[in-house]
Parts: C-alpha cells; sequence; structure tokens
C-alpha cells in the first residue's frame, strides 16, 4: 500500500489529473456513443438494433460500475485506471474493420459498458480521497469534466465524417486515449487507496445520515435520483433528435441547438450545486427532480421553440442537481471504499440509461412525444417518494 500525495500542491495535482482524464475519456465516450447507433444505421441496421446499439452500455452498466470500484478499491486506482484505457483502446481499433457490423456495434457498446463502469468509479474515488474536507466541490469538478467532454463530440462527428469519411472520427477519438494512456502511467500515482488526512473536518462527518448504511432511506432517494437523472439524459440525448427532426418547420439544426443548450445547463448545475452549503444537498436533490418533472411536461404539451429552448434549460439544470446531490450523498458516506459507493450510484444511472432509451423507443412507436410524458410521470413519482424519504429521515 503506497503512501497518498503528502502536499496540498500534490493532492491538487492528482485532482487536476483526474479531470483531465475525465474530460478525455467523456469526450470519447461522448463520440462513441452517438457513432455506435449513427454508423450501425448506415450499415443497415433495423430500428431494433439501432436503439440496442445505444442500450446495450446501459444494460452492462447497471452492474458494472459497482463491480469495478471494488476492483479499484482492491488493486488502487492507478492499475484501475490503465486496465480501463487499455481495453478501450482495444475496442476502438475494432469500430473501423471492414468486417463491423450493427450486431457487432451492439457488442462493443456492451464491452463500452464494463471499461467505464472501471473508469468512472475510479476518478470519483479518486479525486475525493485527494480532499476529504470539500469532497462536493471535487465531485462536482469532476461532473463538469464530463459535462464539458461532451459538448464538444458532436462536432467531432458531423466535422469529421463530413470531411473526411465515416469512421475518421474514431481515429481522432483513438490518438486521444493513447494520449490518456500515457498521461495515467506517468501522472498518476498510488497502490490501493489509503485514507488522507483532512485539514478540516470531513463533510461526511457533518453531515453523516442515519448510519450511512446502503439501504438508509437517504441512500433510496440517492438511488431514485440516479436513476432518473440516467433515464432522463437518454431520452433527451437518444430520442429527442429525431422528435425534433419529425415537427415540422424544424430539423437538424435546431434539435443541436437545442442539445448544447441542455448540455451546457447541465454543466452550470454541476457546478452550481456544487457552491451550496452541503447541508442542503437534500433541497437540491429535490429541486433538481421537480425541475426535471415541470420541464419534460412542457416538451411533451408543446412543440413551439421558444418554450423547446426553456425546457432544455430547466432540464438542463435539473439533472445537473439531481446527479450531484445524489452523488455526494452517497460517495462522502465513507472514508475506505469510495470506489464501491462511486460504482453503487453510478449503477444506477446505468439503470436509468438502459430503460430510457428500451422503452422510451417502445412507446414512441405509438405517438413521439408520449417517452417525455413518461419522464414527466417518472420524475412526478420520484419527486413524491423522494420527497418523504427524506422528510422521514430527518424526523427519525
Amino acid at each position: 500500500m503506497e503512501t497518498p500525495p503528502a502536499s496540498e500542491s500534490a493532492r491538487k495535482r492528482s485532482r487536476q489529473v483526474g479531470y483531465l482524464l475525465t474530460f478525455i475519456a467523456t469526450f470519447s465516450l461522448g463520440t462513441t456513443e452517438i457513432f455506435a447507433p449513427w454508423y450501425a444505421g448506415i450499415l443497415g441496421g433495423s430500428p431494433y438494433i439501432i436503439g440496442w446499439a445505444m442500450g446495450s452500455f446501459g444494460l452492462v452498466y447497471m452492474f458494472s460500475p459497482y463491480l469495478g470500484g471494488r476492483v479499484s478499491d482492491r488493486i488502487g486506482r492507478r492499475n484501475t485506471l490503465l486496465l480501463a484505457t487499455l481495453c478501450y483502446v482495444v475496442l476502438l481499433t475494432i469500430y473501423p474493420q471492414p468486417f463491423v457490423t450493427p450486431e457487432l456495434i451492439v457488442a462493443i457498446r456492451a464491452v463500452e459498458g464494463v471499461v467505464f463502469g472501471l473508469f468512472y468509479p475510479t476518478v470519483e474515488a479518486l479525486v475525493a480521497e485527494m480532499k476529504p474536507d470539500a469532497q462536493s466541490v471535487v465531485l462536482g469538478n469532476f461532473s463538469v469534466s464530463w459535462s464539458s467532454g461532451m459538448i464538444l463530440s458532436p462536432f467531432l462527428i458531423a466535422f469529421m465524417s463530413t470531411n473526411f469519411g465515416n469512421v475518421t472520427s474514431i481515429y481522432v477519438v483513438l490518438l486521444i486515449e493513447l494520449v490518456s494512456l500515457l498521461l495515467i502511467a506517468g501522472l498518476v500515482k498510488g497502490g490501493r487507496p489509503v485514507r488522507v488526512q483532512a485539514t478540516e473536518p470531513v463533510e461526511s462527518a457533518r453531515i453523516k445520515p442515519q448510519g450511512s448504511h446502503k439501504t438508509s432511506r437517504r441512500f433510496i432517494a440517492s438511488y431514485l435520483s440516479m436513476a432518473l437523472f440516467g433515464f432522463t439524459s437518454t431520452v433527451i440525448l437518444g430520442l429527442f433528435p429525431s422528435y425534433i427532426d419529425a415537427q415540422p418547420g424544424l430539423g437538424a439544426e435546431d434539435f443541436g441547438y437545442l442539445l448544447v443548450v441542455w448540455n451546457s445547463f447541465r454543466t452550470l448545475g454541476f457546478y452550481g450545486s456544487t457552491r451550496v452549503p452541503k447541508e442542503k444537498m437534500d433541497s437540491v436533490m429535490i429541486t433538481g427532480i421537480l425541475l426535471i418533472a415541470g420541464s419534460l411536461g412542457v416538451v411533451y404539451a408543446t412543440t413551439g421553440l421558444v418554450l423547446l429552448y426553456a425546457a432544455m434549460i430547466f432540464s438542463g439544470l435539473g439533472v445537473g442537481f439531481a446527479y450531484i446531490s445524489s452523488l455526494y450523498i452517497v460517495v462522502s458516506a465513507t472514508e475506505s471504499e469510495k470506489g464501491e459507493h462511486a460504482g453503487l450510484i453510478e449503477s444506477l444511472a446505468g439503470i436509468g440509461f438502459f430503460v430510457g432509451p428500451i422503452f422510451g423507443g417502445w412507446i414512441a412507436e405509438y405517438a413521439l412525444n408520449l417517452p417525455y410524458l413518461a419522464t414527466c410521470l417518472f420524475a412526478s413519482t420520484c419527486l413524491i417518494i423522494v420527497s418523504w424519504l427524506l422528510r422521514s429521515q430527518k424526523q427519525s
């Protein structure tokens, strides 16, 4: 077991490396998760197969982060990041091959779920361990990093495919991931994680829920909030473009701008929620769920462009609030098993990532706006249950 960086400057460098690796990885994932269903369609895949090219990742991601977090706690952050990135590099080399079929793309995306199930809980644990007295801030910075990476991915695919060919964006991602592999090998330190001494009282000690047990009411509320985050995100990213494209007078340019607004305000939601006092994280969660319910109801009810932009603003803020509050409550509740706890909460996002596009795509066969009604109803149900859970937790 190795000793963590002793000085604050060394811990700060470790956090900054973690943020950079997160930005790179999510830029890459954002590219492949758009590229995979699009390229599967170019290769002749049916709508069902195209849906699975998005959904197979979420199916695996329901389980892989929890297992990946446990692996990270056992073999260390550096070794886990090296393993995940090396596997991802191998996967990326398969995408451009002439023998690739739509069904193989579905399988590749499933394995990507394993890779990122190793990667994300490890970075979350890494940055939280390096600043135990400000975990909400560093987890917020982590979230801003990955959300910022996703903003750029659609532009890469559009530019490269238009000017250089369908698969050329994958070569760019492959090059970037090779750089990431070198960064991990050269800059990430440490074997198995050890507890880092805080210069101030650790946040989790100040607002620790009644036992930080994984079945406490506050944890269950966090699980629901994170599942809603995953469900809403995949409905917006996976189904919203085709919905807008089918509306009279609207097209690809409109949904492109709408998604940029959504992603930008999601990033702002990540950043803003970390500046809220930690004792108010329950209120942040409830506010996020309320914003999701209201904004997705607007998307269901209207196709007016001004109202859709307003809905994307409030929906983006809502998913940002729901994610950060859930992540902070669970990860900050332990000092010795952060990888496992980060993996546990990410697995709940995986449930949403899987159910959102599969269920949403199914009901969209009947009416294109039904997925947004379903998301509104799901969020409203979560709002009632989460409010009760958090209130009863405080009373007890």
